[in-house]
C-alpha cells in the first residue's frame, strides 16, 4: 500500500512539473517572445548591447585620429579664437565683381585661393583684417578701390571624446559653451565625470587644461570628458 502511495505521488509529481513547464513556455508565447533564431530576449538585449557597445568604440578611435591630424595642422597654422585658419569656409564679395566673388575654404597652410589672383596666405587674421589685405591684393594692380566683405559661413568643427554617448566631431557656433559641446555629442554617458573636462586648445595644441561647463569652445578644440572613479 506504501508502495504504490509513493508511486502515485511520483506520477503527480511528474504530471505537474510537466504542467508548470507547458504553462511556462505558453505564456512566454503568449508575451510575444520570438524563439525563431534561438536567441532569447536577453540574449538578444546581450547582442544588441555589445554592437552599440562596439559602435561607440569605433566612433571613439575614428574621432581621436581626425582630432590629432587636425591638431597637427594646428601645429603648423597655430590659431588664437576670432581668428580664421585650415577648414574654415568663407564667403567672399567683391562689389561689382561677381567673378572674383563666392565661397571658399581657407586650406591647409591658411591660404585663400581666390579666381584670377591666385593664393592669399590669411592665417591669423581676423575677418576684417581679411578684408583689408585682399583689398590691397586687388587694388595693387586688378582693380580700383576694391570693396571686400568677408562672411564666415563655417568655422572649423570642435571635437569631443571620452565619456559621452556620440563622440565626434561637430559643427562650432558663436559663444559655444562646453555644456553646449556636451549636448551635440549626445550627453554624458553614466560614467562621466561631470562639472569639468579636459581641453586641448586649437592655439596650443600641446597644452591640457580643465574647464568647466559654462567655459567657452573654440574652433578646432579638442574636448575630452574623463571617466569618474567611484
Amino acid at each position: 500500500m506504501r508502495m504504490k502511495l509513493l508511486t502515485n505521488l511520483r506520477k503527480f509529481g511528474a504530471l505537474l512539473m510537466l504542467g508548470l513547464v507547458f504553462g511556462v513556455a505558453q505564456g512566454a508565447f503568449a508575451q510575444g517572445r520570438d524563439f525563431s533564431d534561438g536567441l532569447t530576449d536577453a540574449a538578444k538585449e546581450a547582442r544588441a548591447y555589445n554592437q552599440s557597445t562596439s559602435e561607440w568604440a569605433d566612433r571613439q578611435a575614428n574621432t581621436e585620429a581626425e582630432a590629432a591630424r587636425a591638431l597637427a595642422a594646428g601645429k603648423r597654422s597655430v590659431v588664437a579664437p576670432g581668428q580664421v585658419g585650415p577648414g574654415d569656409k568663407i564667403k567672399l564679395t567683391v562689389f561689382g565683381e561677381e567673378d572674383l566673388s563666392g565661397e571658399f575654404e581657407i586650406d591647409n597652410t591658411g591660404s585663400l585661393a581666390i579666381p584670377l589672383v591666385g593664393e592669399i596666405n590669411v592665417r591669423g587674421l581676423t575677418p576684417r583684417e581679411v578684408e583689408r589685405k585682399v583689398a590691397h591684393v586687388l587694388d595693387s594692380g586688378y582693380l580700383k578701390n576694391p570693396r571686400v566683405n568677408i562672411e564666415v559661413l563655417n568655422f572649423r568643427p570642435f571635437f569631443i571624446l571620452g565619456e559621452v554617448n556620440k563622440p565626434g566631431s561637430y559643427p562650432y557656433a558663436n559663444e559655444m559653451t562646453v555644456i553646449n559641446a556636451v549636448a551635440l555629442g549626445g550627453g554624458y554617458t553614466t560614467r562621466a565625470k561631470t562639472g569639468q573636462i579636459i581641453v586641448r586648445r586649437a592655439a596650443t595644441p600641446d597644452k591640457e587644461e580643465w574647464i568647466g561647463e559654462d567655459a567657452l569652445v573654440y574652433p578646432g578644440d579638442v574636448l575630452r570628458v574623463d571617466e569618474r572613479f567611484f
